[in-house]
Protein backbone atom coordinates (compact mmCIF):
# COMPACT_ATOMS: atom_id res chain seq x y z
CA UNK A 1 0.00 0.00 0.00
CA UNK A 2 1.24 3.28 -0.53
CA UNK A 3 1.03 6.61 0.59
CA UNK A 4 -0.56 9.86 0.12
CA UNK A 5 1.96 11.73 -1.37
CA UNK A 6 1.37 15.49 -1.79
CA UNK A 7 0.16 17.88 1.28
CA UNK A 8 -3.59 18.85 1.53
CA UNK A 9 -5.61 21.53 3.01
CA UNK A 10 -9.13 20.89 4.20
CA UNK A 11 -11.29 23.70 5.59
CA UNK A 12 -14.33 23.18 7.62
CA UNK A 13 -16.51 25.38 9.87
CA UNK A 14 -16.35 22.85 12.80
CA UNK A 15 -14.95 20.49 14.68
CA UNK A 16 -17.47 17.97 13.46
CA UNK A 17 -17.33 18.92 9.95
CA UNK A 18 -13.44 18.47 9.76
CA UNK A 19 -14.40 14.91 10.83
CA UNK A 20 -16.51 14.09 8.22
CA UNK A 21 -14.29 15.42 5.54
CA UNK A 22 -11.42 13.38 7.52
CA UNK A 23 -13.23 10.32 7.26
CA UNK A 24 -14.23 10.84 3.28
CA UNK A 25 -10.25 11.55 2.80
CA UNK A 26 -9.50 8.54 4.37
CA UNK A 27 -12.52 6.25 2.65
CA UNK A 28 -11.15 7.59 -0.65
CA UNK A 29 -7.74 7.34 -0.32
CA UNK A 30 -8.07 3.64 0.80
CA UNK A 31 -9.94 2.92 -2.44
CA UNK A 32 -6.90 3.92 -4.46
CA UNK A 33 -4.94 1.60 -2.26
CA UNK A 34 -3.03 4.39 -0.58
CA UNK A 35 -2.63 5.15 3.34
CA UNK A 36 -2.79 8.37 5.50
CA UNK A 37 0.19 8.74 7.54
CA UNK A 38 -1.70 9.88 10.56
CA UNK A 39 1.89 10.94 12.05
CA UNK A 40 3.10 13.91 9.44
CA UNK A 41 -0.66 15.03 9.68
CA UNK A 42 -1.62 17.84 11.40
CA UNK A 43 -4.82 20.15 12.21
CA UNK A 44 -5.21 23.50 12.99
CA UNK A 45 -8.11 25.10 14.33
CA UNK A 46 -8.09 29.44 13.24
CA UNK A 47 -9.35 31.30 16.53
CA UNK A 48 -9.03 35.02 16.80
CA UNK A 49 -7.54 35.69 20.66
CA UNK A 50 -5.58 33.61 22.50
CA UNK A 51 -7.30 30.79 23.46
CA UNK A 52 -7.26 27.04 21.72
CA UNK A 53 -10.04 25.07 20.79
CA UNK A 54 -8.83 21.63 21.54
CA UNK A 55 -9.79 18.72 19.03
CA UNK A 56 -9.72 14.62 18.92
CA UNK A 57 -9.49 14.18 15.60
CA UNK A 58 -8.96 10.63 14.09
CA UNK A 59 -8.00 8.75 11.21
CA UNK A 60 -8.69 5.03 11.74
CA UNK A 61 -8.73 5.62 15.45
CA UNK A 62 -5.33 7.15 15.40
CA UNK A 63 -5.20 11.38 17.43
CA UNK A 64 -4.41 13.51 14.71
CA UNK A 65 -1.69 16.35 16.11
CA UNK A 66 -3.11 19.27 16.29
CA UNK A 67 -0.78 22.77 15.33
CA UNK A 68 -0.63 26.02 16.72
CA UNK A 69 1.47 26.84 13.35
CA UNK A 70 2.67 25.42 10.15
CA UNK A 71 4.60 25.87 7.21
CA UNK A 72 2.59 25.24 4.06
CA UNK A 73 3.56 26.08 0.27
CA UNK A 74 6.44 28.39 2.01
CA UNK A 75 4.21 30.52 4.73
CA UNK A 76 3.47 30.06 8.27
CA UNK A 77 0.19 30.25 9.36
CA UNK A 78 -0.69 30.52 12.39
CA UNK A 79 -4.32 29.44 14.32
CA UNK A 80 -5.15 32.97 15.35
CA UNK A 81 -4.76 33.86 11.42
CA UNK A 82 -2.06 36.72 12.05
CA UNK A 83 0.62 37.40 9.45
CA UNK A 84 3.38 39.21 11.47
CA UNK A 85 5.31 36.06 12.47
CA UNK A 86 5.45 34.66 8.85
CA UNK A 87 6.41 38.49 8.06
CA UNK A 88 9.28 38.82 9.99
CA UNK A 89 10.09 34.97 9.27
CA UNK A 90 10.74 36.13 5.39
CA UNK A 91 12.35 39.28 6.78
CA UNK A 92 14.88 37.49 8.89
CA UNK A 93 15.79 34.59 6.07
CA UNK A 94 16.05 37.16 3.71
CA UNK A 95 18.64 38.65 5.77
CA UNK A 96 20.52 35.93 6.19
CA UNK A 97 20.85 35.39 2.47
CA UNK A 98 21.82 39.32 1.82
CA UNK A 99 24.59 38.87 4.92
CA UNK A 100 26.10 35.87 3.65
CA UNK A 101 26.34 37.29 -0.29
CA UNK A 102 27.86 40.61 1.00
CA UNK A 103 30.49 38.14 2.83
CA UNK A 104 31.21 36.92 -0.69
CA UNK A 105 31.51 39.53 -2.95
CA UNK A 106 33.64 41.32 -0.36
CA UNK A 107 35.83 37.92 -0.16
CA UNK A 108 39.10 39.11 -1.11
CA UNK A 109 39.25 35.03 -3.04
CA UNK A 110 37.37 36.84 -5.85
Amino acid sequence: MSCLPNARVILAPSACGLQRMLNKMNDSVKKRGMKIIVGKTKVMVFERGESTTECDLLIEGEKVEQAKEVIFLGSLYTNDGKHNRDIQRRINARNEVNGALLAFVNSKRI
